[in-house]
């Protein structure tokens, strides 16, 4: 509009610059000089160098030489998030906005105003600047839509109402009439609800095709990430590594999967917190630390204590640009098993497509991650079935058979005895057969108590609702029957000191595992190598662990034996080999303790405590 009315006071010299009507000749070249200042001013003002010129603006945001694409792919986003399209936005802040496009209207009201004497008072609507003070409206329309624009509209005809009563210098007399008077009020509203509607009408459009851009590069890297899960093994590592490279692709700097390691949860899981639980964490980076601060650790640890997402955005000095964040806690069964973590270097922060986009990519990775999880469970369960079933055939084939065996055995010794004690003349002749019965009954029962160990080991121990105390108690049994040697159990405690969901944990039942193998490993050296007459066994049950003692009388370690095994813990196959040092493994594996105490008056007792 500046333009135009430059175009037609040049081409119409006379008419407005030696105009007889006018009382200063040069009012309109001080009307141009104040309306260019004042184009300037709103152009620079608003956002329309933006529109004009795009890429010269955005020319000062450049891409990493080795990431191109990736810049190239953030800036369309940024650019759709801007709203660029309609014709002017609202910028900086409201503060600023008002007093700009206020000032705005006052000035193209008095530029209306004192344009009067050209051609057509009171309101000027032969000249010029009449059309160049109705653009305030269409720039308020532009940015503010109906509300800005009508409120323009408004302030405009207010000062064609002031030319109407008060009449500008050099104006004249003037007859009003309705012609005037209706064009006048009523040509700014119906100019600014156009304006409006058809900005309202761009931003529409422009969002539609940003939706349907960022649809379809969704669905494109939604499809990479579904081909990455399928081409994934078993291997957890793997997976991340490989679903990593998918999502980042060109869309964050850094990306982050933190996988929240829940298995050692399952009765801790009100006790132990969150972020102190085991995660496995995969990165992929674009940028260098320096280039872009690593705080993953910390925002991960932050997301899992409060639970939430954490979306921030932090300017850097000197750059239009900032650090965006967006960590994004994934849950299933109402626990949080992954976070994602995305970081880059952008003009806006991250918005719901970007939310919105991890959330699909972070669930889909969790139905991988649990198709891993539920195959490990089936390649276990299986392992069970087949273990049971070697178990049973144990039961009832060898078992059998070596009890059958350890009965004729122990049946042809009490023979050969009642021979002996009848029959002098005999008695020197069957001595040696009974010496090696009775060394074949011993055999017999070593044999009867290794597969039944072998059995045990196959199937699991702690299932439904089996204590340890029935657990152990049950094993003694079972040994004092066999071996012949008397066994007893005594309890120091009751787990009843434990509620239900420690009781049912898995935790508990590893404990219950752990236990059972070594008192048999214990029972089982005493049996054979410590020639022990009594065998007593304790648990104590204490509020933070479980401490199983098995006592025998025997001969015992050597002392020396003893003292290198206290000095030296990491080195126990200096007793007895192999079944001392597995002892020791099974508990140290759970973060117990694992002991050889002598005693003063002969025999030796195995400790074993293991913490909840």
């Amino acid at each position: 509009m500046w333009l135009y009315a430059l175009i037609v006071i040049i081409f119409a010299h006379s008419t407005y610059i030696d105009s007889q009507t006018i009382k200063y000749g040069s009012m309109a070249t001080l009307l141009l000089i104040i309306t260019f200042i004042e184009t300037l001013i709103v152009t620079l003002y608003a956002p329309v160098l933006h529109i004009l010129f795009p890429r010269l603006l955005s020319g000062s945001v450049r891409s990493p030489k080795n990431q191109p694409d990736a810049l190239r792919h953030r800036r369309e986003d940024e650019e759709g998030e801007a709203g660029l399209i309609p014709p002017l936005a609202q910028t900086r802040n409201h503060y600023w906005n008002i007093a700009i496009y206020s000032m705005d209207v006052v000035i193209c009201g008095l530029v209306m105003y004192f344009s009067a004497p050209f051609l057509n008072p009171p309101f000027g609507l032969g000249s010029p600047f009449y059309r160049y003070g109705m653009s305030t409206v269409f720039a308020a329309a532009a940015a503010f839509r109906y509300q800005g624009g009508l409120l323009a509209a408004l302030g405009y005809d207010l000062f064609a109402l002031l030319g109407l009563f008060v009449h500008a210098p050099g104006a004249g007399n003037y007859t009003p009439n309705a012609v005037d008077i209706a064009g006048s009020l009523v040509d700014t509203p119906i100019v600014a609800i156009l304006v409006a509607y058809l900005s309202n009408l761009l931003e529409n459009y422009a969002r539609s095709k940003r939706q349907e851009r960022e649809n379809a590069r969704t669905q494109a890297a939604l499809v990479h990430i579904g081909e990455a899960l399928l081409q994934s093994s078993g291997d957890r590592q793997q997976l991340l590594q490989r679903s990593l490279k998918s999502i980042q692709r060109g869309r964050f700097d850094r990306l982050t999967i933190a996988l929240i390691d829940l298995a050692r949860g399952d009765g801790q899981a009100a006790r132990v917190p969150l972020h102190l639980a085991p995660m496995l964490i995969c990165q992929e980076n674009t940028f260098t630390a320096d280039q872009l601060p690593d705080s993953s650790t910390r925002l991960i640890q932050k997301v899992l204590q409060t639970k939430q997402k954490l979306l921030t955005f932090e300017p850097i000095e000197d750059e239009s640009r900032g650090i965006a964040r967006l960590y994004l806690p994934l849950r299933k069964d109402e626990h949080v098993q992954l976070v994602l973590g995305a970081e880059s270097l952008r003009m806006t922060p991250f918005n719901m497509q970007h939310e919105k986009f991890l959330t699909i990519a972070g669930t889909q990775l969790l139905v991988a991650l649990d198709n891993i999880r539920l195959a490990e469970q089936t390649v276990q369960l299986a392992a069970d079935a087949e273990r049971g079933r070697i178990a049973r055939e144990i039961h009832d084939g060898i078992a059998q058979l070596t009890y059958m065996l350890s009965l004729q055995a122990e049946t042809c010794e009490a023979q050969a005895q009642r021979i002996i004690e009848a029959s002098e003349e005999d008695a020197e002749l069957l001595a040696p057969l009974a010496e090696r019965l009775g060394k074949m009954v011993m055999i017999s029962k070593q044999a009867l108590w290794e597969t039944r160990n072998y059995m045990f080991s196959l199937k699991p121990l702690m299932s439904g609702t089996t204590t340890l105390t029935q657990m152990l108690s049950n094993q003694l049994r079972e040994f004092e029957a066999i071996s012949d040697i008397p066994t007893q159990l005594h309890l120091e405690g009751s787990d009843d000191i434990y509620d239900e969901a420690r009781l049912r944990s898995r935790r508990y039942a590893q404990m219950g595992t752990t236990f059972f193998r070594i008192v048999q490993e214990a029972l089982t050296n005493a049996y054979k190598h410590a020639g022990a007459s009594q065998l007593d066994v304790v648990i104590r049950y204490q509020p933070e662990q479980i401490e199983v003692d098995i006592h025998d009388n025997g001969r015992g370690f050597p002392l020396p034996d003893i003292q290198d095994m206290r000095q030296t813990p990491e080195e126990p196959q200096i007793l007895s080999g192999h079944g001392i040092k597995g002892m020791r493994e099974r508990a140290i594996e759970l973060g117990g303790h694992f002991t050889i105490v002598p005693q003063t008056d002969g025999g030796t007792t195995v400790r074993v405590g293991i913490p909840f």
